[in-house]
């Protein structure tokens, strides 16, 4: 007798259990006024410097790390916008004019979308100052980060060299291919006459 009673507690208490959700965290709370007083002074004002582009961001999650890594991936995409973004946009409209007379009704509709690219590398991107929080459940990750525009400058250019030397030998194997056919053509012409 004990043991079915038992059974049905424990059934009962599993049930229970597998019933309640977890508890809800905002991972993107709405900034309190604490925190706007209390920005880091170089979040607000990057540093401006001529042999530096700066990226100051931030970001929150309930993972430490993953707050901090949220807030470099922006500063990095913030930095990668002053070198080069591309943007794309798309404009569409439709009007139309349904009814007669005095009844008539013009609908219109426009729509505008933007997209912006960045394709960059960051040679030297590395994160000069960081203040991390606690806002309730969650951390949040002030960042600032910094590419050296000499070091940027030096492997893009050892890549460009290293692209011009490919290309330069790409273009000698191409005009000896086009000497080889030239022999070739000359040697059958040679051989037609004999």
């Amino acid at each position: 007798m004990i043991r079915p009673t038992l059974s049905a507690l424990i059934i009962g208490t599993t049930l229970l259990g597998c019933g309640r959700k977890p508890a809800s965290v905002d991972v993107a709370p709405a900034p309190s006024r604490d925190v706007l007083r209390n920005l880091p002074s170089w979040f607000a004002k990057p540093p401006v410097d001529d042999k530096f582009l700066y990226g100051p961001a931030t970001a929150v999650s309930r993972d430490l790390q993953m707050a901090i890594n949220k807030a470099e991936t922006e500063g990095r995409n913030g930095i990668a916008q002053q070198l080069e973004i591309r943007y794309g946009a798309l404009n569409k409209r439709f009007a139309e004019e349904v009814g007669r007379d005095g009844g008539a009704q013009l609908l219109d509709q426009y729509t505008q979308v933007y997209r912006g690219t960045v394709s960059q590398v960051l040679y030297g991107s590395r994160t000069k100052q960081q203040v991390l929080r606690t806002e309730g459940p969650v951390y949040r990750a002030f960042v600032l980060m910094e590419l050296p525009l000499g070091e940027m400058s030096r492997k893009l250019l050892e890549q460009i060299r290293a692209q011009e030397q490919l290309y330069t030998r790409f273009r000698a194997s191409e005009a000896f291919k086009e000497l080889d056919a030239e022999v070739e053509r000359y040697e059958a012409w040679k051989r037609g006459i004999r």
